[in-house]
């Protein structure tokens, strides 16, 4: 079998800036227009269910994501880095990992429903949990495949796949709620359009490269060490970024976790954004590192662009969100607010940490980030456990925001220590 465009995408140039700016538009654009689906349909259930079955829905949507970093534990990371430098190797990097992803999946979903079963949520959530938990298998190998668009630059095709992921779940979602099945209706619209996104970034990955499957695991030392600190970093992440819903439905109530979920999506607006740059740029600066291209006065602009982003985030969060906020959810949601004016502080103080995060991973220094999300994760765990249970949802914004701010008042200056031993500037 003949591999598609693999000889002239192999001389494509990496390192281009505008490249690196138009694929960060497809992103955009794809997350965009997925994000605003997502949250039509997200409204549309909000406003039908009652505060505490949207809760319930949140809740087993929250549950089962928080497993989803040990699908993959940092293996993608290091296939686009190496596929950035090598594209030609993209064959041998995607087949030799696919049966260790297939099995980490496995594994993940075994593991969800099995916990699932010791946590004291209500029988129907539980079934609900297992039922979602499928959608593991589905995401681990198909992020495995998109890793070949982000090889090679070819993001409007993570972006289709994204539009397309989107539109079947919010039909097959409005469909089933009309129908009167509720949040079992949801969560099977999420599982049906988690295949069809699989099924899509099986055919378009391999018309841009072909590649052998290949379910039997190979453990290869080269991509599985620096993928294990990513792993890490990964989990650690998640949980003092997205624990707070976790601690709230066990710590409080559901009804609770619904009043914290606006605030999350609004926020969601804000991390969309970043996911597309990051996750354009992300080659282009691996190949701009390992050229010697990257300067202190590069990085400082960059740090200062998205501190005028984050500025400019908190000044109409406080000027509009509140009007937005009951406008889009309705009124049973004002109280949604307080949580969307503690956050966005901590959200525009993250934003200064994200130039440093994307060097330290493009130069093989992910271990800095297990270092800076453990104490990062300890604080947001601790201020939960504490203030969950006296002020609710409040205490999970504040606790994220207070985590966030103290990851970059040491986590900067932490990752510059590290990264001038790399000798990156």
């Amino acid at each position: 079998m003949t591999q598609p465009r693999c000889e002239d995408r192999s001389r494509l140039k990496i390192g281009s800036l505008a490249r690196g700016l138009a694929n960060t538009g497809f992103l955009f654009s794809g997350n965009a227009i997925a994000a605003l689906i997502s949250f039509v349909i997200t409204v549309y259930i909000a406003r039908t269910l009652s505060i505490s079955d949207f809760g319930s829905y949140i809740t087993v949507i929250s549950f089962v994501s928080l497993f989803g970093i040990f699908t993959d534990f940092g293996i993608n990371t290091v296939i686009i880095r190496e596929g950035a430098k090598k594209p030609e190797e993209t064959s041998t990097l995607i087949s030799g990992t696919m049966g260790v992803k297939f099995l980490m999946s496995f594994v993940t979903m075994v593991a969800v429903i099995l916990i699932a079963l010791l946590t004291p949520y209500p029988y129907e959530i539980k079934v609900l949990i297992g039922l979602m938990s499928v959608t593991l298998i589905m995401g681990g190998i198909g992020s495995l495949f998109s890793a070949v668009f982000c090889i090679y630059q070819d993001m409007q095709y993570i972006a289709v796949v994204q539009i397309a992921e989107r539109i079947t779940f919010a039909t097959l979602a409005f469909i089933f709620v009309v129908a009167g099945l509720g949040v079992p209706g949801v969560i099977l619209a999420i599982v049906i359009a988690a295949f069809a996104s699989l099924a899509l970034n099986f055919a378009n990955s391999r018309r841009i490269h072909y590649y052998k499957l290949n379910l039997r695991p190979i453990f290869n030392r080269a991509i599985l060490t620096p993928a294990v600190w990513f792993g890490l970093a990964g989990v650690l992440g998640l949980i003092w970024q997205q624990i707070g819903t976790i601690m709230i439905s066990l710590l409080s109530n559901l009804t609770q976790v619904g009043l914290y979920t606006p605030a999350i999506n609004y926020i969601g607006i804000g991390d969309m954004a970043v996911v597309a740059l990051t996750g354009a740029f992300f080659p282009i600066i691996c190949r701009a590192t390992h050229e010697g291209k990257i300067t202190k006065k590069v990085y400082s602009k960059y740090v200062g662009y998205f501190a005028l982003a984050g500025l400019a985030a908190v000044v109409v969060t406080y000027a509009i969100g509140d009007q937005v906020t009951i406008f889009v959810f309705g009124p049973k949601f004002a109280a949604s607010t307080a949580f969307i004016n503690v956050l966005i502080i901590g959200y525009a103080i993250n934003l200064l940490t994200i130039p440093t995060s994307l060097l330290l991973d493009a130069t093989d220094n992910q271990k800095v980030h297990v270092l800076n999300a453990s104490y990062m994760s300890a604080v947001n765990i601790s201020l939960n456990w504490i203030l969950i249970p006296t002020i609710g949802a409040l205490g999970a914004a504040y606790s994220t925001t207070v985590a966030q701010s103290l990851g970059a008042v040491l986590g900067i200056p932490i990752a510059l220590y590290f990264l001038k031993r790399s000798r990156v500037f």
